[in-house]
């Protein structure tokens, strides 16, 4: 089980950083006048703080304990604002945190949950694993646009307050990701 909890409290640690490097990215978006690519950051970002708000419950319920954030984060901003680029080179390096994410990390997660039997943590990490992929999917979306020039039109972003699933233009009946009501989508402005 200490596993399990140490993936739980690395996949909190992880996603914590994830947020805090898109809002940077947000802002360097924004400085170059890619308002949009600056609501796309924005928006994962804020799909980011459900993961860990999923990661930090498990550990509550699993260990029938309270959690402490503060105490299993471990962030360096100066560090974080140290890799801000240019918006394009942003979009790349989010495009590779997601893909570890959902590749490698997750996968390997969920793995050990289930060969502890702890289907909670299994749980969270699959969530978490299956907005990482349309994260991912949605970035290389974006750099695909800026690489070719094309206006990116304003859109509204709508992420799923139970899975941190993101969906553009309008909430889906259903979350695709965790199969919950629309009513659990949430806009971003």
């Amino acid at each position: 089980m200490s596993l399990i909890i140490d993936n739980l409290k690395e996949a909190i640690n992880g996603e914590t950083n994830a947020k805090i490097k898109y809002e940077l990215f947000a802002e360097q978006a924004e400085k170059e006048n890619y308002s949009e690519i600056a609501h796309l950051f924005r928006a994962i970002s804020s799909a980011e703080s459900i993961h860990i708000k999923n990661h930090i419950q498990a550990i509550a319920k699993i260990t029938n304990s309270e959690v402490n954030a503060n105490e299993i984060v471990k962030t360096n901003e100066e560090e974080l604002k140290k890799q801000v680029q240019d918006t394009r080179n942003n979009l790349i390096q989010a495009i590779a945190g997601e893909t570890f994410e959902f590749k490698k990390m997750y996968k390997s997660f969920i793995k050990d949950a289930k060969k502890g039997d702890l289907y909670l943590a299994e749980f969270s990490f699959d969530l978490a694993r299956k907005a990482e992929i349309v994260h991912s999917k949605l970035y290389i979306a974006y750099l695909k646009k800026l690489d070719k020039k094309e206006n990116i039109e304003p859109i509204d972003i709508y992420v799923c307050t139970i899975c941190g699933n993101v969906e553009l233009r309008k909430a889906p009946k259903t979350c695709p990701n965790c199969d919950h009501e629309q009513k659990f989508f949430k806009k971003v402005d």
